[in-house]
């Protein structure tokens, strides 16, 4: 996974930040979570063609993340949404990872 890395005065996150995030959710876990935020709310379609993995890898990680109470996911039809809970955008701000800020390069 390649992480953000963060230039002078980005306020993108740290790296050793971000590598923290992964090592405690797992790597693609971590890239979902910082997509749900950079876009403020994300479909699990645009997850699949952000992230380039599978509708099945997005909706297990989503899950777990459901779960773990860091993200809320709501149906509307065929359309499936996810945001950031308060827990979900306080661990991000913990690792320097402020909520609805993509980060530098726009990559995860």
């Amino acid at each position: 996974m390649p992480l953000p890395s963060r230039s002078p005065g980005s306020g993108g996150p740290e790296p050793t930040r971000t590598r923290a995030l992964a090592a405690l959710l797992g790597a693609t876990r971590a890239r979902v979570l910082l997509r749900i935020a950079a876009l403020h709310a994300a479909t699990t379609n645009d997850l699949v063609q952000e992230l380039a993995v599978s509708a099945a890898t997005v909706s297990h990680h989503t899950g777990v993340l459901r779960h773990s109470a860091l993200i809320t996911t709501e149906r509307s039809g065929v359309s499936v949404r996810h945001a950031l809970t308060p827990l979900g955008e306080s661990l991000l701000g913990a690792h320097g990872v402020p909520a609805g800020r993509p980060p530098p390069g726009g990559s995860v």
